[in-house]
């Protein structure tokens, strides 16, 4: 499934510019672009529209198939939700304290 970095690499490839030159464009380094490209880095909302007017594009070309994605995770966290909803006070408290060390320690990694 193509994503993001995907379509940002064919429309910087099909307008025949290096990642230096488009990186330039928009302000960043092109370490930072070579990072969204490879789907490591999620451009920020500005940066997002800057390479919307770079590329000649729009958001929902770039965007389509990342909100699928948020889709799909939003109906697990929905279905999550509902279960966890049917346990008792204590064992929810207990959910999620496990819940928020264990993305904590997520984060430690990823760091």
């Amino acid at each position: 499934m193509e994503n993001i970095g995907d379509r940002i690499l064919k429309l910087r490839n099909e307008k025949q510019l290096t990642q230096e030159q488009l990186a330039e464009k928009l302000g960043i380094a092109p370490s930072y672009l070579s990072n969204i490209e490879r789907n490591n880095k999620r451009p920020s909302l500005p940066l997002l529209e800057k390479l919307v007017l770079e590329l000649n594009t729009s958001f929902d070309y770039l965007l389509i198939n990342d909100f699928a994605v948020n889709k799909q995770f939003e109906i697990k966290y929905n279905e999550l939700f509902r279960k966890v909803n049917c346990l008792d006070k204590l064992a929810q408290e207990e959910f999620f304290k496990i819940s928020y060390d264990l993305i904590e320690s997520f984060k430690k990694i990823n760091n």
